[in-house]
């Protein structure tokens, strides 16, 4: 019997996107509030399908209510602050789930943890395991972000796949020479070029000052994070890049990479979608490769997405809550989410071949070798939200005016002052 109530928040009547109400309920031994990010079908129907799972075997009715993606980060405050809080919320582990702890609206969620976290593969674990000690979100997929590349235009120009720095830069001189557009990159939505930043940090100064840039106790004005804008910024006067970058989001940076205008994107595994539903054939029309390596003896961490669900602890269901949590963990329900929405769940035990198309399993089973290394909540999600927003407005700036680096570099730090402290 199915235990779903589709509702929508008073405060929330006003948004131009419904959110639509299905009276479809049915009496249970509990409840649980539901809050989550989805406003089209093709993705809330598949973690719909996990939670309902998990409702059945409970015998818990969920009582969802979901908010567009562009509005959700604006609308879950108001959500949390309410008189009937959501027990369960979408959210992300990083610096999301530290500034929500700092605000009380969020439930650490150790005590279930240490039963689940043999789900899960190691990076998975240390992403979900915050500065503090504890872990807030309970993860339900992951996505590494990686070079895509066009074989085609790769054979074309016979070149290799590049496994330094020198060599990755190299291939991009060869691509211009001849008039192909190196690297496809976009900065419509703010977070594009963040992908960029992060990796030549990573590669340059390493996990650990990484961590510490995130956490706010290391600086933007570090001699490494200066030494990686100035590689990029030499990228970019290179003309390696497209032009307009400001027009392009990401589904426009996959357009141009399906139509042949750029050889390479640094993307999430989100975008295989466009590759696939365009007729490119992954394998043989493209493929990924890791972020190169720059300074030696850097481990070549991964930097991308771990997505889970939180708890608020505020109501009276809060039981309900963990228990359903715990539920999400396990293979089944995650399967469910993972074969609808062709999204890689993180739990370690959910098979490569549920995946489509099956060409496509092989780079799968690689992203999955890609936990074994460590991984990295991507920028966006790993710092503060007002470091967040400043690199949104400044980064896609520098694409422009990369002389101005300096002065990106100089506003990140202000902010991270702020937010932080002198650390």
């Amino acid at each position: 019997m199915s235990y779903l109530k589709t509702t929508v928040a008073a405060l929330c009547l006003s948004l131009p996107m419904g959110m639509g109400i299905v009276a479809t309920s049915a009496s249970a031994e509990g409840v649980v509030h539901l809050f989550h990010r989805s406003a089209a079908d093709p993705m809330r129907l598949p973690r719909m399908a996990m939670w309902q799972h998990c409702s059945e075997r409970l015998d818990i009715e969920i009582i969802e209510n979901f908010s567009p993606p562009k509005q959700y980060e604006v609308q879950l405050p108001v959500q949390l602050s309410s008189s009937t809080p959501p027990d369960i919320y979408a959210y992300w582990a990083g610096g999301r789930s530290q500034f929500q702890a700092a605000t009380g609206k969020i439930r650490a969620l150790n005590d279930i943890w240490d039963e689940i976290k043999d789900n899960y593969p190691a990076g998975v674990q240390a992403t979900s395991t915050e500065p503090d000690g504890n872990v807030y979100t309970i993860p339900t997929t992951f996505q590494p972000n990686v070079f895509w590349y066009n074989k085609r235009v790769f054979a074309e120009h016979d070149l290799e796949l590049p496994q330094t720095w020198d060599e990755f830069t190299a291939v991009a001189a060869k691509l211009k020479a001849a008039g192909v557009t190196p690297f496809l990159l976009g900065s419509k939505s703010g977070w594009e070029p963040l992908l960029w930043f992060d990796y030549m940090v990573l590669r340059v100064a390493g996990s650990e000052f990484r961590n510490g840039l995130m956490a706010g106790t290391e600086s933007y004005l570090d001699p490494r994070v200066i030494e990686a804008m100035e590689m990029w910024k030499e990228l970019l006067e290179a003309g390696y890049f497209n032009d307009r970058t400001s027009s392009l989001g990401w589904q426009e940076m996959a357009t141009k990479f399906v139509n042949g205008e750029g050889a390479m994107e640094l993307m999430g595994t989100w975008t295989v979608g466009n590759f696939i539903r365009a007729g490119l054939e992954p394998g043989e029309d493209f493929d990924v490769f890791d972020f190169p390596p720059i300074t030696e003896g850097i481990e070549l961490a991964v930097e991308g997405a771990v997505e889970g669900w939180a708890a608020s602890g505020a109501g009276e269901n809060t039981e309900n809550a963990l228990a359903m949590l715990k539920c999400v963990s396990e293979r089944e329900p995650q399967e469910l989410f993972a074969a609808q929405a062709q999204r890689m769940a993180a739990n370690k035990d959910v098979p490569i071949d549920i995946y489509e198309p099956a060409s496509f399993q092989p780079t799968i089973e690689r992203f999955h070798d890609m936990l074994d290394a460590p991984f990295h909540q991507n920028l966006e999600l790993a710092t503060h939200p007002g470091v967040t927003e400043v690199a949104k407005r400044e980064l896609p700036r520098f694409l422009a005016y990369p002389d101005q680096y300096m002065k990106v570099l100089e506003l990140l730090e202000g902010r991270r002052n702020d937010v932080f402290g002198d650390s």
